[in-house]
């Protein structure tokens, strides 16, 4: 009889022991996951799922907060929104009211992230009422000013001031730099866009001031009023200003991430060094911007079309539940699910129905935002075109007006040969043919212009070809002149015998128009 006690003793531990494990294992692969999350999203992924299959039933609702946090910070919005549901279930079951508020201000920052802030708002909402309830005052400031930023994306700029200042009255009697300095420069960001510019720059500065006196280093803080100091400077027309916070968000952010912040700090750099007429750091950093946009915009695709997919379900789900309360106070059960049965049938082929409709919306107006994309880009493009060839006339200028000079100096002196050793490396210098890089960056942007152009006109010479090319890119009589080194007279000349070759001498069509369907 001992024996067998022993026997089932040491059983009951080896199933403890076991199941420790389990929970050990599930938490080593969440803090992988969080590790790498930054780095390779995939791998992050791969270890939430083989984390969730290990999880125990206990730590179901822990694991959901976990794993929803890891997904936000990727900007993995659907994945995020799906768990928030299930985890929304977790704690409403153990009525577990902390938690539950922690859920709900992981939806009220998701639906705030895909743009859709009235959803936003219901759930600050209620994340407010339960701080409020505690009396917990940094979880009550941060509401407010999570709820003044979301007035404040809609435009309602009154009641985003509304909950702004209340959550800085809080601040009279509980100190916490970091949440002032959020909401300081959050005010700031509100008053410029209120159009009271003074108000708005002492904001921001008294913002940057606190985390600077309190020496915070805190990323996120740190971003927020560095980003919102560059915009005012960019916006306010100082380049100095603007560009030195442009750069100092530069230091609060993930620079190889591909995210909302990333690419919103590139744009304030590459406006700022345009404002200083840094032209070549602007076309660098456009092409950061540019690469990730484009990364982040198949994102938004997948994101947009996840997301209308896990609010149908959540809503769904919502209403099962409602009716599964109904069903135990009804007498006559019996005839209710038949008639639930037909209704549900009905939602879901209407919600089906719609999906179809939402998703040929949707396909049509990315379409229509990713042909403005490409019409935008060929326009930055051709603008760098424009702007190098007329630079690179003005240096081959210089050259050969160095070059004139340096002949005549041979002429005048004894020391012909050191001369000679001078002008051979300025004509090496010079480049042969500007022209040859002009058209082969033109038809970069412009690939079939030549050959439609040819098949209609096969009369023009390389010379008309050339003027008409420039004349699509929109260039003045006096830019033409000078890319081709002739007098502006010339080049009016060379304009109308245009039009008679293109047969518009007695219409009155634009001719940069008329070549603009080429």
């Amino acid at each position: 009889m001992k024996r067998k006690l022993f026997f089932v003793f040491i059983f009951l531990n080896l199933i403890n022991f076991c199941v420790a494990q389990d929970g050990k294992h599930y938490a080593a692969f969440i803090d992988s996951a969080d590790a790498v999350k930054f780095k390779d999203a995939e791998k992050a992924n791969s270890y939430i799922q083989k984390a969730k299959k290990i999880v125990p039933e206990k730590d179901l609702g822990d694991f959901y907060l976990k794993t929803i946090q890891i997904y936000i910070d990727i900007n993995h919005f659907d994945e995020a929104l799906e768990y928030c549901t299930k985890a929304h279930d977790v704690f409403t079951e153990r009525k577990d009211l902390e938690k539950l508020a922690k859920v709900n201000s992981f939806f009220a920052f998701t639906y705030a992230q895909l743009n859709d802030p009235q959803r936003a708002i219901k759930y600050y909402k209620i994340t407010l009422g339960f701080y409020q309830k505690k009396n917990d005052k940094a979880g009550i400031i941060k509401s407010l000013n999570n709820l003044g930023n979301a007035y404040f994306t809609i435009s309602k700029y009154d009641s985003s001031q509304y909950y702004f200042e209340n959550s800085q009255v809080i601040f009279k009697d509980y100190d916490n730099p970091i949440l002032k300095a959020f909401v300081m420069s959050n005010l700031g960001k509100l008053f410029f866009s209120k159009k009271q510019f003074k108000q708005s720059e002492n904001y921001l500065l008294e913002a940057k001031n606190i985390l600077v006196q309190n020496k915070i280093d805190d990323q996120d803080v740190n971003y927020n009023a560095n980003y919102n100091l560059a915009t005012f400077y960019i916006n306010r027309q100082d380049p100095v200003k603007a560009l030195l916070y442009a750069k100092k968000t530069g230091d609060f952010t993930e620079k190889k991430s591909v995210d909302f912040n990333n690419i919103k700090y590139l744009d304030n750099l590459y406006n700022a060094y345009l404002l200083n007429n840094d032209y070549k750091n602007a076309a660098t950093t456009f092409q950061k911007y540019d690469s990730i946009r484009e990364m982040l915009n198949i994102e938004e695709k997948a994101v947009n079309v996840e997301r209308i997919k896990a609010q149908h379900e959540y809503e769904l789900k919502q209403k099962l539940s409602s009716l599964k309360e109904e069903k135990r106070n009804l007498i006559y059960i019996i005839i209710l699910v038949v008639f639930l049965l037909i209704v549900v049938i009905c939602i879901l082929y209407t919600i089906n129905y719609r999906n179809k409709t939402e998703a040929l919306n949707l396909e049509k107006k990315l379409i229509e935002a990713r042909e403005k994309e490409l019409e935008f880009d060929n326009h930055m493009k051709e603008k760098l075109l424009v702007y190098q060839s007329m630079e690179q006339q003005k240096v081959d200028s210089i050259f050969k007006s160095i070059l004139e000079k340096v002949n005549a100096l041979k002429i005048k002196y004894q020391h012909a040969e050191e001369i000679s050793e001078i002008i051979n490396e300025i004509k090496i210098s010079v480049k042969p043919n500007t022209w040859e890089d002009f058209e082969y960056h033109f038809l970069q942007i412009h690939e079939s212009f030549y050959k439609n152009l040819e098949q209609k006109h096969p009369s023009l010479t390389n010379y008309d070809k050339r003027l008409a090319a420039m004349l699509k890119l929109r260039l003045s009589t006096k830019e033409i002149s000078n890319l081709l080194n002739v007098t502006p007279k010339t080049i009016e000349n060379s304009r109308t015998r245009l039009r008679k070759k293109l047969e518009l001498t007695n219409t009155k069509e634009d001719l940069s128009k008329y070549l603009d369907d080429f």
